[in-house]
Parts: structure tokens; sequence; C-alpha cells
């Protein structure tokens, strides 16, 4: 028998969360609910990768080079191989450990000396030269750099000087065992945003996995667990990667706000003309290698997140963005985290030496990934910054025109005739009466009407010019300069905000003109009052592939990934079926917690319909909100209502907040929060807050309070994804309509038409994919094991999101199915009757039965129906009904005991009423011909119920009543079923 694999779960997990584990573990080691789905992802991978070190470890331990030798020196050589490895790990974890004492040392230190006294702020600010129009000039270009330039990340780009000088500033690698690896196998964690990354350290740090050497070689071990296969557990080295943005120390270069001028700036003190003084004092040289290597030590001593490295690099006086770089080569390293864009974007990763060769890539909150690849690679202009771009241009040429020599003057020359016939472009766009169209590379480059030269140009040997050259930066820096000038300014200071220099956009949409191939398409759309022109990746197949191909095994995991024909079908067409496996699990929810009701009428009758031609009826919106209502008059606590967008959302809180007096109504009964689509702006609600953490505090402060509250928020936003509105919070969330995206817009057509194109399947299920993806994404937010919901969809028509074959799991098992709302009574106990049809409250026992004294009731003086039955009306019954007739209220006149005897048993009991030697000779298939007949009635039961499942094995069931559902599943399962009296 197998033994139970250790996966060294923090917790008990539940019976889904170890099924995961397990196919975790085996998808790796083939190579082919947010709900603790981080913990699982953990606990799987590092258990098959510390397997996977143990097997290595002893198969270089057995590698004995060469056959002839006699087994004496084989079993030597075999020992002294295996003590060499134990000393270098034991030098390593002795190294860690030493770095842990000390770390907690200096925490406990740092906290007595914050009771004592208060750290003062300190100020660094240096007072930078005098700047001049030299200072601006562009170095001499000599012809054919262009060639040699390597392709990167337009927003992150390296000088070939730079790269250079990176080369010389490394060296020698530290001999011990954070020496570089190729062949070292490491878990590649990538996740959409810093926030999860930081949380997913933080689930890492609760883990301690089974060590890396095998128990029968570890001497530290005693022999007792040995023997039982035990050990004390291993710590996980792991390194966090991000962005300079995120982890640089430099104040000069920190205090700039956006990203792409944290990295010129770092890039610029990097060249070899600047002035030592101004230099960055944190990058890695060969001074402070070893520096580098404490801050490897400290780094992989224990699991630190993103925001734990750069006060870590303040106190070790190393950049921690390159120093970690180097950590994540070592062959030490198993865990590397970082973020979409560093993992998906190939000059990125080029960027970082970061090699997916062999190693196990898991992708979390996958849902995102084909959005992500897709934005990634997608870039846009508009008018206004191309105007602004050709005019600086013009200028710094004009200013240096004299000193412009060689191809620098070639170059600039082709960007001013480039951006010219962009901007004529868009100017003769502006005036046509379309929204949006799809343009071709040679609308752009020919001006619109092929005139302008600019076909001649080559967008490629233009891009690698203007990404060597710094032409971006150069200019801006100049336009600054004689802006700060005519101010008064000494012309030394940057932009306040740090912005990106505008040319940056033209430079980054080079790419796409000169990418020809089917995998993209260039737009145009008119966006408040600006016209914008964007490149969007239609296909990210091949920008994904090289992932695939390299890593030895990848793991989409998210909670919301069907319907999976995107992936399946687009984004791994190229991979064989065979290679790629699926596994769906369900939420924790107890299945009387979940209630799930579709909607297609409004409580006066209106059908609901919100289509993007019928959605803006006042009739539908004002019905909507009394349904809503009448909701929150019986869901109790918290209710989250999802919308299909945010101007939709605003145009209901318009018909509501109107006339028709629903925003008063609803407010009386819970406190209304919504969700607002951008800072500042709170669609004309009270209690909106730009601030989603406000918000959502001020919702739960609701909540809390015993007020309830009503968060209309939209799918797709802020809210609907990485927020979980447990327990009350979200004891029903209501879906109005599906977010189905506009077709008649000129992007989704050319989506829709590349679709097709491929041959992968209509383009109407594309369009229901994505719908259903976001849908399943807003209600999943409050699927929690101690939550009970209800969950409503307000698009109950054929095909919807809650009666498709293609919707969650999880809500299709809980369906209620009604024609239309009807008042919110128990549905679990439906087949009572509803208190609507009668007047009754009181039953058997009751003289009145609840409806007073029968004097009163002048309009039916005989009394309704068979009432008197043992006073005026008493003949009538006996004459029908002879014999005992009992108390008023009685339903069954006759003295029979027990007329209604049926103990009742489930499905999934019914095998543990056959003897357990039969059992197992129909489980062990030793009975292929034969089958267990199962006779009810003798053992007590008389009554056959549908829950649970019953095992593929056919038998004949014997009993005086079946459910429906029992009779299906008994048949399903091949077996029969025969009634007896």
């Amino acid at each position: 028998m197998e033994r139970e694999r250790d996966f060294r779960h923090p917790y008990r997990p539940y019976d889904i969360q170890a099924q995961f584990m397990e196919a975790l573990y085996g998808c790796i080691e083939d190579g082919g609910g947010r709900y603790g789905k981080s913990l699982s992802l953990i606990c799987g991978s590092l258990a098959w990768l510390r397997d996977h070190k143990r097997s290595v470890f002893l198969e270089k331990a057995d590698d004995d080079g060469d056959d002839g030798e006699p087994d004496w020196m084989v079993q030597h050589a075999r020992r002294e191989r295996t003590q060499e490895m134990l000393a270098r790990r034991k030098e390593l974890e002795e190294r860690l450990a030493r770095v842990r004492e000390a770390e907690e040392r200096h925490r406990k230190k740092l906290e007595l000396a914050s009771r004592l006294t208060k750290k003062m702020r300190v100020v660094n600010e240096k007072v930078r030269p005098e700047t001049k129009d030299e200072d601006f000039e562009l170095d001499d270009y000599e012809s054919g750099d262009e060639k040699t330039g390597r392709p990167q990340d337009d927003g992150n780009p390296l000088s070939s000087d730079t790269l250079a000088l990176l080369e010389k500033l490394k060296g020698p690698a530290r001999q011990i065992e954070l020496e570089e690896d190729e062949e070292s196998v490491k878990i590649i964690y990538c996740s959409r945003t810093h926030s999860q990354l930081i949380q997913f350290a933080q689930e890492m740090r609760r883990v301690m996995p089974i060590s890396s050497i095998p128990p029968e070689l570890d001497d530290n071990l005693e022999e007792e667990k040995k023997e039982n296969q035990q050990d004390e557990g291993e710590w996980i080295k792991h390194t966090p990667l991000a962005s300079r943005k995120t982890l640089c120390i430099n104040p000069s270069v920190r205090s700039l706000s956006s990203a792409t001028a944290v990295n010129e700036r770092c890039l610029e003190i990097q060249r070899p003309n600047v002035a030592a003084e101004h230099k960055c004092p944190y990058l890695p040289t060969k001074d402070n290698e070893l520096k580098t290597s404490q801050f490897q030590d400290h780094l992989l001593a224990r699991v630190n997140d993103i925001e734990d490295l750069p006060p870590l690099g303040t106190k070790m006086s190393i950049c921690p963005y390159y120093a970690s770089r180097t950590a994540m080569r070592a062959s030490a390293t198993e865990v590397v985290t970082l973020p979409y864009p560093l993992l998906l974007q190939q000059s990125a990763r080029e960027a970082l030496n970061l090699s997916a060769k062999n190693s196990v890539i898991v992708i979390d909150e996958a849902h995102n990934l084909v959005d992500a690849i897709v934005n990634i690679h997608s870039v846009s202009v508009s008018l206004s910054q191309l105007k602004t771009a050709l005019a600086q241009i013009t200028t710094y040429a004009r200013r240096f025109k004299s000193r412009l020599k060689g191809r620098n003057r070639v170059y600039i020359a082709q960007l001013i005739r480039l951006v010219g016939c962009m901007v004529s472009f868009l100017d003769a766009a502006g005036q046509d009466d379309k929204l949006d169209a799809e343009l071709t590379v040679q609308d752009v480059l020919g001006g619109g009407k092929g005139k302008g030269g600019v076909d001649m140009i080559n967008p490629h040997k233009l891009g690698v010019y203007l990404r060597e050259s710094k032409l971006a930066r150069k200019v801006d820096g100049y336009i600054e300069h004689t802006a700060a000038q005519a101010n008064g300014g000494d012309g030394g200071s940057k932009k306040a905000d740090g912005g990106m220099p505008v040319l940056f956009h033209v430079q980054s949409f080079l790419l796409p003109l000169m990418d020809p191939s089917d995998e993209g398409r260039l737009f145009y759309e008119k966006v408040g009052g600006d016209i914008q022109m964007k490149y969007l990746l239609l296909d990210p197949t091949s920008r994904f592939k090289e992932l695939v191909e390299d890593a030895r095994a990848v793991i989409l995991a998210g909670g919301t990934m069907e319907p999976m024909d995107d992936y399946v079908n687009h984004l791994l067409s190229y991979v064989p079926r065979d290679k790629i496996k699926t596994f769906t699990y369900g939420h924790v929810i107890p299945k009387d917690n979940l209630m799930a009701i579709p909607i297609d009428r409004g409580m006066d009758g209106t059908e609901f319909n919100f289509t993007f031609d019928q959605r803006r009826s006042e009739k539908m919106i004002i019905s909507l909100g009394r349904t809503i209502a009448r909701y929150c008059s019986v869901i109790p606590d918290g209710v989250v209502v999802f919308f299909p967008s945010y101007d939709y959302l605003a145009n209901v809180l318009k018909v509501w907040s109107s006339s028709s007096g629903i925003l008063n109504s609803l407010s009386r009964l819970k406190p209304i929060f919504h969700e607002p689509q951008s800072t500042g702006s709170t669609n004309g609600s009270a209690n909106a807050n730009p601030n989603t953490d406000s918000l959502l505090s001020q919702y739960s402060a609701s909540v809390d309070a015993g007020k309830g509250g009503l968060l209309l928020s939209v799918m797709g936003g802020k809210l609907s994804e990485g927020i979980n509105f447990s327990d009350a919070l979200g004891r029903g969330v209501i879906v109005v309509g599906l977010p189905f995206p506009n077709t008649r817009n000129a992007i989704w057509q050319a989506k829709l038409q590349h679709v097709e194109k491929k041959a992968y399947e209509l383009a109407d299920p594309s369009r229901s994919e994505e719908a259903r993806r976001a849908c399943g994404k807003a209600a999943s937010r409050a699927f929690y094991e101690n939550t009970w919901l209800t969950l409503s969809d307000t698009t109950a028509k054929k095909g919807n999101f809650l009666q498709s074959k293609k919707a969650k799991r999880a809500v299709e098992l809980h369906l209620f199915l009604i024609d239309r709302p009807q008042p919110l009574v128990d549905q679990r106990a439906s087949d009572k009757m509803p208190t609507r049809l009668t007047k009754t409250r009181k039953h058997r026992g009751h003289v009145s039965a609840g409806y007073g004294r029968i004097g009163k009731h002048r309009k039916h003086p005989g009394g309704r129906g068979m009432a008197g039955g043992q006073h005026h009306h008493r003949t009538n019954l006996d004459k029908y009904h002879p014999g005992y007739f009992g108390k008023v209220g009685m339903r069954y006149f006759h003295k029979t005991q027990n007329q209604f005897w049926r103990p009742v048993i489930n499905l999934d009991k019914l095998w543990s009423l056959v003897p357990s030697e039969t059992r197992d000779a129909y489980i062990s298939n030793k009975k292929p011909d034969t089958a267990p007949v199962l006779d009810l009635l003798p053992l007590g039961y008389s009554k056959v119920l549908g829950k649970g499942r019953l095992p593929e094995i056919p038998m004949v069931v014997r009993a005086r009543y079946f459910s429906k559902e029992a009779e299906r599943k008994i048949k399903e399962a091949g077996g029969v079923v025969e009634l007896v009296a």
C-alpha cells in the first residue's frame, strides 16, 4: 500500500484541499473558492519539490562513475560524496540559522529601543549641480548600432554600455551553496498584484515542508525517526522579485512617482560618463561583493515578502533589486515569487535573467491570465500626446540643429516625419462620424492617403535608436530645463511627479508598427474628447508558448477558471490534449447553506431583459429596485449586488433617486454603499467613498452594528475580485445581467473575426465565456465554509449563467428554478402548504382552529366546506365516513394504526446493509456476472431517498417507495428498482 504523502499542511485540510494537493503533486511529477487555495498550492508543490530533491540527492550519491571499480571502492566513494554533500548542506543551514538568530536579536533590540526613544526622521537632500544645455546633447550614434541593439522592454530599457558595465560589476560567485546551478529545479509562483504576493509569502511562513535530505542519510535525526521516515522539516528558501519602483532605496530615485521615470533614472546614474558622486551608492560591485552575499543569506534565512526587501537593503547598504536577482539564480533558492509582468513578458525575463527551463510555474488567479498577456503587449497613444511629442522633438531639433551629426540627424528627421504623419491621420479620423475603426500599418505610415514618405522608414531601426540614444529622456529633460528657466528657476529641477516622457508613448508604439503578423491589430477610437490609436494583441498564444515549452510543468490555478475553453482551445491550442489535465473541486459551503434562484420577472411581472439595447428601460430598472427591496426585507445582514458596468450602475442610481423613490425605500431597509469608478467619483450617493478600503470598512462596520448593508458593485470591478465577502458580509449576492462586451465596437469585431479565422469556435460562445467568467468571479467572493447565502441571477433566460452547463458547478448543485419572484419563504421547506393559501394559523387540538368564534363568520353561517362535521353537518360525514372521527382539524377519519409507516434510508447507506464479505466480492469484481439483491422491508426500511452517491456496481433494490432521484441514480449505476407491497 502506498504511504500517505506528507504535505505538511499547517491545518487539517478539507477533502477538496487534499484532493487538490494530490492532483497538483501528480501533475508536476508527470511533467506532462479561494478558500485555502494558496496553502494547497504551497504544500502540494513544495512536497513534490522536496521529494524531487531527495531523489536527486540519492542519484548523485549513487553515481559511481566507473562500473569496473571494486565494490569497496565504490562504497567508499559513495560515502565520500554523501559526506561532502551533507557537509555543504549543513554549512548552509547553520549559516542561515545564525542569520535568523541575529535577526531575532536585532528585532528585540529595536522593540526595546522603540519604547525608549522616537526615531528621528532623516532627510537626505543633495544639491544637484547647475544644468546646462550641453547636458542634453546626444552622444554620437554610429551607423550600424541599430543592428546590434538588443530587444528590450520599452518601459525598462538597458543600453549597451550599461549592459557592459553590469558585466564588469559582476564578481566571482561564492563557491558555497549559493552558487548558480542551471539544473536546479525551482517553483516560480506568479500572481497579479503585489498584495497577493505578500499574502502568499505570509501563508508560506506557516509551512515547514519535509527536509530535502533523505532521513536515512541525515546524521542530525534520531534513529527512531530515521526508521519511521520522519524529519523535523526544513525552512523554505524563498526569493521575491519586484520592479525597481517597489524595491529602490535610493532617495533621489525612489521619490519619482512614475515607474518608467524610476527605471530611466536608475539606468542613467549607472552610465560610465556619470560622475562618481552622482552614481548610485547601493549598486552591487566587486568592492561590496560581501554585502551582496550577506543580503542573500538574510533573504534565504526566512520567508520574506516584497515589503521586507527595502528595509533589509537599507540596513545592509545594498540595492535589493539587483541583489535579489542574484539570489534568485542561486541553487539554494526553491521558490521565486513575482508579479505577472515580470514573468509574462519576454524582455522582462531577459532583463532579470530568469529562466523557466525545468522549473515548475504556478500561476495563481489564472482567470486573469489571458487578459494580463493581452494588456501587457497592448499599447496606445493619443492625439494630444502625439502633438506634444511633435512639438517637443521639433523644438529640440531646432535648438541642437548645428550639433546633430550623422545618424542622429537622420533618425530625428525620420521621427519628426513619422509623428507628423500619425498626427495628420488622427486629425483626419477625428472629422469622421465613426467612433472607432480598424487600421492598417499602411494607413499610419502613409498619413491616411499614402503620402508623406514615411513608408520608407524602418520602424525597427528607429526603435533601436530611440532605446540606445535615450532621446526621449534627453528631449524631456531639455523641455523641463527651458520651462524652468522661463519661470525664473535654475533649470536643474525635475518634474514633481516624475512622469513618463511623452516620447516614450511614441517609442512603445513603434513595436506594433514593425509587427505585421495576424496576432494583433491597430485601431483608433474617440474617448473623452480625444482620439486614441491602439495596438491590441488578439492572440496571446505565442507569447505564452515559450514558457510552456521550457517549464517542467505549468499550473494554472484559480477559483473561477470555468469555462475552460479559452485556455484549452486558445491559449494552449498547440499542447496535445493528453498533456492537459483539468481538475475541478467544489466549495466548502454546506449544501443547506446555499440557495440559488434565477429570476426572469420583477415583483410586478415586468420581464427582465438586461441586454445592451433593453437595459436602459426605466420601467425595468424600477421593477429591479422593488425586487431587490423585497429580497433585502427578508435577507439579513449584508447584501451585495453586482451590475454589468459602472455606466449602468450610475444610470440605475439616477433612476432610483428620481421620483420613483426606490433609493429611499432601499435605504430604509439597509444602508446603501456603492463602488465608485475612479478616485473622487461618488455617483451622487452620500455613502460613496472613492477609497475601496474605506468603503469596505464602512460597509463592514454597518453590518457588524446590526444595521445590515446593501453594497452595489460592478462585475470585473475593484470589489468583484480579490475581496471576499465572508459570513455576514455576503448573506445575499444578486447578479444583475451579464457583462457581455459591446460587439459593435471595432475592437470586439476584430476579436470575433480572429476567433472565427482560427476556427476555434463561434464568436458568440467566446463572448458568453468572458461574461460568465466575470459573473462567476463576482459571485464566488462569498463562498466560505461557514457562509449561508442566497444567490440570485436576474437573467433567467435559456442558457443563462445559473442554468448553463458551463456555469459554476457550485451553484448548479443548489439551484431553485421559479417562474417569478415569490414572497421569500424557506425554499428548503417548499413542499409545505404556503400560508397565503389558508387563514388557519393553528391546527389540531384547537376548537376554533385559530379563526375566532364561529358565530362571527356571518358570510358563511354554515361554515366553510366540511365544517360542522361533529355538529350540524355530522349526518353527511357519518353517512360516508363511519367509524372514529376524532378531534377538530383531524384530516384522516379512520382509526388506522401505522397508516404511513415509511422508515427511510438514503442511497449512500444501501451498501452498508450488504454483508462485508459479499460487498468486498462485488467491489473487487470477483462476481462480475451477478448482482446483489437488497430487500429493505425485512431490514426495517420502507422508502429509499436519493441523497448521496452510489458505486458504479449494479444491484437490485426492493422497497415499497422510491424517490425519483433515488430511482434515477440506481438505474444510472446499472441497478434495478423493484416495488413490493
